[in-house]
């Protein structure tokens, strides 16, 4: 008697996970037969907004979706910078619109989409790739260098969905793209701000993907490795700058294991046309995020190894030190190293690359 109690109980959990379990499968064949059958996006004449879209991979971006026949507006903080890139993009884009915007600012977030929206009807796609690369060790920063972090590659982010969102969901449709990182899968030394902000970006571009792919607009969730985009000369730098920036520079630009920008460019569009929802750049950031989900314990050694004995000695040294000024004192084997950042600089606005 007591044996059949255990037995009924147990056999009515099994039929109802058992049930669960097919109703869950039925439900992911019913997904993926939708998204199989989503039509493509066609890109001619849609308005794509891109921030950060004044050099590296943002004017990759905008030459991109510009021969694909897109309306672009580019926004970025420097003017000079975005008169370049329009400069650039004329003879590619049917239209190119350059906006002056700091994503840190709401307000200025608010007048950009306004302005937008005033000068061509729509806004169809808003891609946020804005950012900021800081490399230092823990022991050069402090709570300033974080709050940076989050407010240009989270929260910027953030406040240009929510003020496009109601323009996409009255337009019933629309697509949103997020440039996050590997740096937002995998933490990894030197770059823990800029990880810890692209580690909410993706938490968050992930949520609005799942909540608003019923409402027909569309989010992708990239996620690149290093790529040559000349973002290296760009890049600040603390602690000791100058071996920081030589490491960084190094890795930023090895064949093989860095993609160059027209590339990722290239995928990220055949990805939006496509409707996908995740995007992985470089084979070695998908290698890094599949070892990081089944052996979480060997990427953290792995790191603190790379940390230990292929990174710089820490030093506390908390001045800010523009790559492109390291650079210019660094000749030799660093100049071969970098024969690839240094066109690729030169190609998307990153700056003069002189010296190494």
């Amino acid at each position: 008697m007591r044996l059949r109690r255990m037995v009924i109980p147990a056999a009515i959990i099994t039929a109802a996970g058992g049930a669960a379990a097919a109703a869950a499968g039925l439900y992911a064949v019913r997904r993926l037969a939708r998204v199989l059958v989503r039509p493509r996006m066609d890109l001619h004449g849609k308005v794509v907004l891109i921030t950060g879209g004044s050099r590296g991979l943002g004017l990759a971006l905008a030459k991109e979706f510009a021969r694909a026949g897109a309306r672009i507006a580019i926004c970025a903080r420097d003017a000079d910078e975005l008169d370049e890139a329009e400069r650039r993009l004329h003879g590619i884009a049917r239209e190119v619109v350059p906006f002056v915007c700091d994503v840190t600012k709401r307000a200025d977030v608010a007048e950009l989409v306004r302005a937008v929206i005033d000068r061509f009807g729509q806004i169809d796609m808003l891609i946020n790739n804005a950012g900021e690369i800081s490399v230092a060790p823990l022991e050069s920063l402090d709570r300033s260098d974080f709050e940076r972090a989050m407010a240009i590659m989270f929260w910027g982010p953030v406040d240009l969905t929510l003020e496009v969102l109601p323009h996409l969901r009255h337009r019933h449709g629309g697509q949103i793209v997020n440039i996050t990182s590997i740096g937002g899968r995998v933490s990894v030394p030197r770059l823990i701000p800029y990880c810890c902000a692209k580690f909410a970006f993706v938490a968050f571009s992930d949520g609005l993907a799942a909540e608003l792919d019923r409402e027909g607009i569309r989010v992708l969730t990239v996620a690149p490795g290093l790529m040559r985009t000349g973002s290296y000369l760009q890049a600040q730098f603390k602690g000791d700058a100058a071996h920081e920036f030589t490491w960084f520079g190094v890795a930023a630009n090895l064949p093989g294991f860095t993609a160059p920008a027209a590339y990722a460019a290239r995928l990220i569009r055949r990805a939006v046309e496509q409707g996908r929802m995740t995007l992985t750049i470089t084979w070695p950031a998908k290698v890094l995020i599949r070892v990081q989900a089944l052996f979480p314990e060997v990427t953290r050694h792995l790191m603190a190894g790379v940390n230990e004995y292929v990174l710089p000695n820490p030093q506390g040294n908390k001045t800010l030190v523009v790559g492109r000024a390291l650079n210019e004192g660094f000749k030799g084997v660093f100049r071969l190293f970098t024969t690839l950042g240094r066109t690729a600089a030169s190609e998307l606005n990153q700056g003069p690359a002189t010296g190494g």
